[in-house]
């Protein structure tokens, strides 16, 4: 009964969803309705909890794990990984060996919390159980890309390269790798892939469905379709009302237009529900730029107290830093977060944010250093283009400045409200 609850309650999700396809979508298989089972979340953790305590084995420990990290994605608490974490500990506790699925929990678990090796350690020992096991393959794949071990994750992906039929954990991986080694477009087709493989299963979680969306919406801001993002924002939206993620990627996508209002909206939005730097720094630029000077102070000190008190793990470590180096505050901090996000992971969003930390702090010849590091797979990516450029100006290298400026603005011309104009600036008065 309460499946058949989850299901009819959610159904009301799909019409507003199958309405926002366009015309080149219509030749897909028709998306099957959403299951709202976030509006179950609670209850089917505490049935879980329930279960593992009266029949702890390494079953129950580790769906009650996965149940903690559905419950994590949904609502951003950070309490729920170190439940997983706990959870998945106890079933590779009770079943030491051959614990495939606790390994993948546990790394899922771990690379949530951004401890990046110990979850690299986990996925490598769930591949070992199962090397024929695409999605431990794929997770191995995605972690080894978070950290910057690019060489192992294309070993690991081009053998098991996606065939011709769709496999959503080794396209979003093989999506990633693409992203970040300068193969936006290639990035783009698999995870639209990826999505209507989603959406064609109605038992896939709400969340999920939801971020397919969301990431195909990314990918086609950073591409520079405007038009695309938002509709896939929105359509996450309708598929996972109240995500966080699809409202901050709003914000950030009026924010570059400069579409104030708009922003303040969706960055309020996202905000009220996590309470994220990045988002927080869209709320108070729309703010200032909206005349209100008060709320715009009061927002950055609430970014400042994250800092301080609320960043758990150090997940937020990356924004902090490229708000402060961009809002030219608490510069110091934002290099030591920076060598910090950095000690962590060394993937080329690593190096672009030291790069610019370093350049904020007039450390350019340093920033030069990080830049070509970030820079050395052409990533598509307009920040990151611009912040070489810029940085390559400063160290009289007009080449490399002219080469960067043009890429971040060919990639996104609404990247940044300010940064897009000054790249346009930097060139004319080079040329």
């Amino acid at each position: 009964m309460a499946l058949a609850a989850v299901a009819l309650a959610a159904i009301a999700a799909w019409p507003s969803y199958y309405a926002r396809r366009t015309a080149a979508e219509a030749s897909v298989p028709t998306p099957a309705p959403v299951i709202a089972d976030y509006l179950f979340r609670s209850r089917v953790v505490a049935s879980a909890e329930a279960n593992a305590h009266r029949n702890p084995d390494q079953i129950t420990t580790r769906m009650l794990a996965s149940q903690y990290l559905l419950r994590y994605r949904e609502t951003g608490d950070v309490g729920d990984l170190f439940r997983a974490e706990h959870a998945a500990a106890q079933s590779l506790k009770l079943q030491p060996r051959f614990n495939m699925a606790g390994e993948m929990t546990m790394a899922s678990a771990q690379l949530s919390l951004h401890r990046f090796r110990a979850a690299l350690g986990h996925a490598r020992a769930a591949m070992e159980i199962e090397p024929w096991n695409t999605a431990a393959v794929a997770q191995t794949a995605s972690i080894d890309t978070e950290l910057g071990l690019y060489a192992d994750a294309e070993r690991l992906l081009r053998w098991a390269r996606p065939g011709p039929v769709t496999d959503p954990n080794l396209y979003t991986a093989q999506s990633r790798f693409d992203e970040v080694n300068g193969q936006l477009a290639q990035a783009h087709r698999l995870i639209r892939s990826a999505m209507i493989e989603m959406d064609d299963v109605m038992d896939n979680p709400a969340e999920a469905r939801a971020w397919y969306h969301f990431r195909d919406g990314e990918l086609a801001w950073s591409s520079g379709d405007m038009e695309a993002a938002e509709r896939r924002f929105h359509e996450a939206l309708d598929i996972f009302p109240n995500y966080a993620r699809a409202y901050n990627a709003l914000a950030r996508l009026y924010w570059g237009q400069r579409r104030w209002h708009e922003a303040l909206d969706a960055a309020t939005r996202a905000a009220d529900l996590i309470p994220l730097p990045e988002t927080l720094g869209y709320k108070a630029d729309a703010q200032r730029a909206l005349g209100d000077e008060q709320g715009a102070d009061a927002t950055s000190d609430l970014i400042v107290a994250i800092e301080r008190i609320g960043n758990t793990s150090g997940l937020n470590d990356r924004a902090l830093s490229v708000y402060y180096a961009d809002h030219h505050v608490r510069l110091p901090a934002a290099l030591a977060i920076a060598r910090r996000d950095i000690a962590l992971r060394d993937d080329v969003f690593a190096e672009d944010t030291l790069a610019w930390a370093l350049a904020q702090n007039g450390r350019w010849k340093e920033a030069a250093v990080a830049a070509r590091k970030a820079t050395r797979l052409d990533t598509e990516d307009a920040r990151l283009q611009y912040h070489a450029g810029v940085i390559a100006l400063h160290n009289h290298d007009t080449a490399q400045a002219v080469k960067r400026l043009r890429r971040c603005l060919e990639l996104n011309p609404y990247f940044h409200p300010e940064y897009a104009d000054d790249a346009r600036r930097l060139l004319s008065q080079i040329q």
